[in-house]
């Protein structure tokens, strides 16, 4: 069934776009992006917050052991009794007394002397590190302490308070879960601005789209000359292909309206030579029949240029291009069409490169080297044999024959970043065109001399054949004379092809 919901317009997209930001990719990526990195943080702060715990744990149970280990020392050498008095002393001497917990317990958890008391008093059945909530200070709190029981059966615990450490701890995750809260609202932030970023670079692209499709060929993406990111290189690459679809557009308008303007022509010379002939005798009928079939013929000729360049213009034919030699091609143009010019009193040179030195230094320095081209061999034979013969057809003077002259030489890569390429030149020493006509040159059905017979599809199938080859054909007037420069892709080597 058909649909009949209206389409979605770019205004429309842009609409959605902004009440519904989760549609859009960029801010599905950024704000995947952003989650990655808050997580990324959460883990670290973690490990930091972990390494940083065990080592403040570590260094209270080893003031633990430490001392404890100093008091049993000091009893076993001073005996048990006199450790009252050494307990006595270090809760005197200021040192660490307000973290530090030192006690000496009877079997039933009572404090002998000690600055904290057991809560609740009990006997103590876990000895070695531990921690123990005791009353200090008019309050209660969790210490970290080591306990051994004497020889005598009281207990010594040594240790440390744990509300510093507690209040460490607790400042550390407040503060790392404010830094992931602020990494969390700035991944949002981040991908709701690089989402409207996109959107206002693509909005461009979209908007010019959204006209091309209605019709309008002439828009084009604005772009800055500075600006080198992606959008502004797949803004020139489409605006690319628009004039190039533009030109493509014009063009079959152009070719449609001359094919008319031609058809219409032989097609009416036609008309009245048949009725002409309707009311003639036998003989008139014949010779208006062979008029009739000449004219036919001449329209097929036009037909069959006309599908040749469609042909060539598919880029169906690419997939057979191999390397080919230029120079050799043109020794059989000029072994083929000398003898016809020289009839008209003209002359043909061919100007090859000289053959290879051996030294490469010198090659490099004299540009030479093999002219091999990369495409097919009749096609680019059929396009040279199209601008020899306009060579010979247009290129006589004062009632003289053409004089021409074949060139070909492989131009080397530039220092600016220009490729390689084959360059073939056909020049003559006619009259040349008007400089006003050398761009249209290559159109269809145009002709800059119309006096002289033709379709004016020769050059536009070179032109075709030549875009097919990624080349480039160009024209101009060398004063006296005209000249037809071709420029093709270098084949590396003999073997090189495409598939």
């Amino acid at each position: 069934m058909p649909d009949d919901r209206p389409a979605c317009t770019a205004g429309e997209g842009a609409v959605m776009a902004r009440v519904l930001p989760w549609r859009s990719l960029a801010f599905r990526l950024a704000l995947s992006y952003g989650s990655m990195l808050v997580f990324t943080v959460a883990v670290v702060l973690a490990v930091f917050y972990v390494q940083v715990v065990g080592v403040l744990r570590n260094r209270l149970d080893q003031y633990a052991t430490t001392q404890l280990k100093r008091l049993q020392d000091y009893a076993a050498v001073h005996g048990v009794s006199a450790l009252h008095s050494e307990v006595d002393h270090l809760l005197r001497d200021g040192i660490n007394t307000d973290t530090e917990i030192i006690l000496l317990l009877t079997p039933e958890g009572k404090t002998i002397i000690g600055n904290a008391d057991i809560v609740p008093a009990r006997r103590l059945t876990q000895l070695g590190m531990r921690e123990l909530t005791v009353q200090r200070m008019g309050r209660q709190v969790v210490g970290r302490v080591q306990a051994v029981l004497l020889p005598d059966g009281n207990y010594l615990v040594v240790g440390s308070d744990m509300q510093a450490q507690a209040g460490i701890e607790d400042l550390f995750a407040r503060a790392s879960g404010l830094v992931v809260l602020i990494a969390l609202l700035m991944a949002v932030v981040g991908a709701v601005s690089f989402r409207r970023l996109v959107d206002a670079r693509a909005s461009g692209i979209r908007s010019t789209m959204a006209r091309v499709a209605a019709g309008d060929l002439a828009q084009r993406i604005p772009v800055q000359r500075q600006e080198k990111d992606e959008f502004a290189l797949l803004s020139r690459d489409i605006n690319s292909m628009l004039e190039r679809l533009q030109h493509l557009m014009d063009g079959v308008r152009h070719v449609s309206n001359t094919i008319a303007h031609n058809l219409r022509t032989p097609m009416t010379r036609i008309l009245l030579r048949l009725r002409a002939a309707e009311h003639a005798g036998p003989a008139d009928q014949r010779a208006t029949l062979g008029l009739v079939a000449d004219e036919v013929a001449e329209l097929g000729v036009v037909f069959d240029k006309l599908l040749a360049i469609a042909e060539v213009e598919s880029g169906a034919l690419r997939q057979a291009f191999t390397a080919v030699d230029v120079a050799a091609l043109l020794v059989e143009l000029h072994e083929l069409y000398e003898p016809l010019v020289q009839e008209q009193g003209g002359s043909m040179a061919l100007q090859l490169p000289a053959p290879q030195l051996h030294n490469q230094q010198q090659q490099q320095q004299h540009e030479q080297g093999p002219c091999l081209a990369l495409g097919d061999t009749n096609l680019l034979a059929s396009a040279l044999a199209n601008v020899v013969e306009n060579a010979i057809k247009y290129g006589a003077r004062d009632g003289a024959g053409p004089h021409i002259v074949l060139q070909a030489r492989r131009v080397p890569a530039a220092d600016d970043g220009a490729v390689a390429h084959v360059e073939i030149v056909v020049q003559d020493d006619g009259p040349g065109v008007a400089d006003a006509d050398l761009p249209q040159l290559s159109q269809r059905f145009f002709r800059a001399q119309q006096q002289q017979p033709g379709t004016g599809l020769g050059l536009a199938s070179v032109q075709a054949v030549v875009r097919l080859h990624g080349g480039q054909l160009r024209f101009r007037n060398t004063r006296p004379g005209f000249s037809v420069q071709i420029l093709l892709p270098v084949a590396l080597h003999p073997s090189h092809s495409t598939f």
